[in-house]
């Protein structure tokens, strides 16, 4: 907050005087349908918040969503990972959760430091960036599902 200015808008009118921006979508987690619904966020949200919060939403959601669908269901143990997806634009940046029933995330990935390529055969640099990217970055697993949650701010953090 700004002093005397109540809650700083995303763009546009104050906080008051904006719809609220709300994108929900439930899929099953394939390339495609993580494209599509990227797609479908992309313009739902766009005109509601700046180019770079969108572009850093984006990356940060790809990265997750991708996962889930390469790493989320070993080949030939069921259908892929259902997922729910929600994002609020908020004063503060854009709120986002997503929730899966694929296999538990590995601890390993929500370290905050950066991972040593030579132990990470395929990079493992998606958790590092998402974490670096987004605030107040949550994980657990309850009934069998995956839940992260997190903020997009509005400005970019100061690298750590």
């Amino acid at each position: 907050m700004i002093a005397g200015k109540g809650p700083v808008a995303l763009d546009g009118p104050p906080a008051a005087a904006r719809p609220m921006v709300v994108f929900t979508r439930s899929f099953r987690a394939t390339k495609d349908t993580v494209r599509e619904s990227l797609l479908a966020l992309t313009d739902r949200v766009r005109g509601h918040v700046g180019a770079d919060l969108m572009s850093r939403t984006e990356l940060v959601l790809a990265e997750l969503l991708n996962n889930v669908a390469q790493h989320g269901r070993p080949r030939g143990m069921g259908a892929q990972p259902l997922v729910h997806m929600s994002i609020v634009a908020q004063p503060d940046g854009l709120a986002c959760s997503v929730s899966d029933d694929g296999g538990l995330l590995p601890g390993v990935c929500l370290s905050p430091r950066a991972p040593d390529p030579a132990t990470y055969p395929e990079g493992g640099f998606g958790w590092f960036l998402i974490d670096h990217l987004t605030q107040s970055l949550v994980y657990f697993r309850e009934n069998d599902r995956n839940f992260v949650a997190f903020t997009v701010p509005v400005e970019q953090a100061e690298p750590h």
